[in-house]
C-alpha cells in the first residue's frame, strides 16, 4: 500500500526505538502475569505499538497499513490451522488417531518415550518438511500417549517441538529453510550442510538430556491399569485397522511431493472423511459436526474423553486470534521504522565476523520479540546484513545457519511466537513445554561457540559450494 510520507510522521531515533520495543514486551509480559490469556495480552501489545506510533507522528491509515501488512505474513499459518482443525476432527471421527495411539500404547514405555518422540518427530519432520505439520500428526498423537504412559505433558511437547524443529532445518522441503536460503543468498544444500554442523550436536545433546529425564523423572509414574483400560476401551468402542491410517501416510507422500500444504490437508480431509464412513459408518452430518466444532467422546471413560474430544475449526479460533494480534504488533514495529533503527545501529558496530554473527543473533531475536513470526525474524536481518557478509568475505551458509538458529528455532520458545501458539493450540498445553524445547536453546549457543572458536567460519566465494573442511576466518 503506497502512502505519501506526511510531513508530520517521523522515524524513530535508536533510544527511542529501544524504549518503544521495550514498552510492547513489557506490556505483554506484564499482562501475562497478571493471569489474563495470551491472546489478550498481544492485543494489548498491539495497542501499544499503535500509541508509539502516534507518538511519532503517524496516521491512522498508516498504522492500520503496518497492521495489515503484518497480518498477511500470518495468513497461511492461520489457514492452515483452520484446516488442521478439520482434519483434527475427521481423523478421530475415522479412528486414525485412536489406531495411532492404541499403536503407540503398545510399542512405548515410559523410560524410552521421550528421546522416540524427539526422534520420530525429527524423521517425520524431515520427510514432510513442515514443523507445524509434524506438531499437527505426529505431535498430536504422541501427547495423547503420553497422557496415557503418565509422561509429564510440558516434557512430551517439549520433546515433539525439538523433534520437529530440527528435522524441519534439515529438510529440503522446509519453506523456512528454502526461505532463509534465499533471503541470504545461500545455495540451499550448503545452507542445510551449514546447518547440520549445529544441529547433529544439538540433537545429540537432546537426545542424552531426554533419555535421562526419562529414566530419572518419568520412571514410577505410569499407572498400568489406566494403560489396559485406554486400549480396552479403544478397541471396544471404535473400529481400529490399518485402513484408518491410509489418510496420515497420503499427508507424508503429499508432503514428499512437495504438495503445498494447504492442499496436502484438504485432501487429507476429504480422505480422512471417506474413511470415517468406511471403517466408523460415519455420516455427512457427523462429518460437518466435527469439522466445525471437533470431536466429542462419550466411551464413559474419563481419560479416554479428555484424550479424543479435540479437533474442530472453532478449537482454533483462539490460536488464529492470536496469530492475528502478534503479526499485527509486529507490522506495526516494522512500518515505523524501529526495527530498522535498531538494526541500523546494530551494523554500526560490528567490525568482525565474529561480530556479524552475534549481531544477525541479536537482531533475530530482537525481531521475534517485536513480530512473534520467524519470517520476518529472517527477512529483515538477512537482507540487513547480507551486504556485510559480502563485504567481510563470509560464506552466505554462515549468515543463513544464524539466521535459522534463532529466528525459526526461537519462534517455538517464546511464548507469543507463532510456533509456540500454534503447539499450544494443537497440544492443548500451556507454557510448560518451553524450559524441555532444548534444541532452542543448544543450538544458538553452538553458533556462539563457533563464533569465539572460530569453527565453520568460512572464508569462501559466495557463489561456491560449502567446504566442511575449509579453512576459517582467522
Amino acid at each position: 500500500m503506497n502512502q505519501k510520507k506526511s510531513l508530520s510522521e517521523r522515524e524513530p531515533s535508536f533510544l527511542e526505538a529501544i524504549v518503544g520495543l521495550f514498552l510492547v514486551v513489557f506490556v505483554i509480559i506484564g499482562a501475562i502475569r497478571t493471569e489474563l490469556v495470551l491472546p489478550s495480552a498481544l492485543v494489548f501489545g498491539a495497542i501499544t505499538a499503535a500509541l508509539f506510533a502516534l507518538y511519532l507522528g503517524y496516521s491512522w491509515e498508516k498504522i492500520q497499513s503496518g497492521m495489515i501488512e503484518g497480518i498477511q505474513n500470518g495468513m497461511i499459518a492461520c489457514l492452515i490451522l483452520i484446516a488442521i482443525g478439520m482434519v483434527i476432527g475427521v481423523w478421530i471421527l475415522g479412528g486414525t488417531v485412536q489406531t495411532l495411539i492404541y499403536l503407540g500404547l503398545n510399542l512405548l514405555t515410559p523410560q524410552i518415550y521421550l528421546p522416540v518422540t524427539f526422534l520420530l518427530c525429527g524423521i517425520t519432520s524431515v520427510f514432510i518438511g513442515s514443523s507445524l505439520g509434524t506438531i499437527a500428526t505426529m505431535g498430536l498423537v504422541l501427547i495423547g500417549v503420553a497422557q496415557g504412559l503418565g509422561v509429564p505433558l510440558g516434557m512430551a511437547a517439549g520433546a515433539i517441538t525439538s523433534g520437529a524443529m530440527f528435522g524441519d532445518k534439515l529438510s529440503p522441503l522446509s519453506d523456512s529453510t528454502n526461505l532463509t536460503s534465499a533471503i541470504s543468498g545461500a545455495k540451499l544444500f550448503d545452507h542445510i550442510r551449514s546447518m547440520l554442523l549445529v544441529t547433529v550436536p544439538a540433537a545429540i545433546i537432546c537426545l542424552i538430556i531426554y533419555t535421562l529425564l526419562g529414566t530419572v523423572e518419568v520412571v514410577g509414574t505410569t499407572d498400568w491399569q489406566s494403560i489396559e483400560m485406554i486400549l480396552t476401551t479403544l478397541e471396544s468402542n471404535f473400529n481400529l485397522s490399518l485402513l484408518t491410517l491410509v489418510p496420515p501416510v497420503f499427508v507424508i507422500i503429499l508432503s514428499y511431493l512437495k504438495v503445498p500444504a494447504l492442499i496436502t490437508l484438504m485432501i487429507s480431509f476429504f480422505l480422512g472423511a471417506i474413511f470415517a464412513v468406511i471403517t466408523q459408518g460415519a455420516d455427512l452430518n457427523s462429518i460437518l459436526v466435527v469439522s466445525t466444532e471437533g470431536f466429542v467422546s462419550e466411551t464413559g471413560v474419563e481419560i479416554v474423553d479428555d484424550l479424543l474430544t479435540h479437533g474442530g475449526i472453532e478449537m482454533m479460533m483462539s490460536t488464529v486470534a492470536m496469530i492475528i494480534a502478534s503479526t499485527a504488533m509486529g507490522g506495526i514495529l516494522e512500518k515505523i521504522g524501529v526495527l530498522k533503527a535498531i538494526l541500523d545501529k546494530l551494523l554500526e558496530h560490528v567490525k568482525t565476523p565474529r561480530g556479524l554473527v552475534l549481531s544477525v543473533l541479536a537482531a533475530s531475536y530482537l525481531m521475534l520479540l517485536a513480530s512473534g513470526e520467524m519470517m520476518v525474524s529472517i527477512i529483515v536481518p538477512g537482507r540487513t546484513f547480507k551486504p556485510a557478509f559480502e563485504k567481510m568475505n563470509v560464506n552466505l551458509a554462515v549468515l543463513s545457519r544464524t539466521l535459522e538458529s534463532a529466528a525459526t528455532l526461537g519462534c517455538a520458545a517464546l511464548p507469543w511466537g507463532v510456533v509456540a501458539i500454534y503447539l499450544q493450540g494443537i497440544l492443548g498445553v500451556g507454557l510448560e513445554f518451553v524450559p524441555y524445547t532444548f534444541i532452542s536453546f543448544l543450538v544458538p549457543i553452538i553458533v556462539i561457540i563457533y563464533a569465539f572458536a572460530d569453527i565453520g567460519m568460512w572464508r569462501t566465494d559466495i557463489n561456491s559450494n560449502i567446504d566442511l573442511q575449509s579453512q576459517s576466518i582467522n
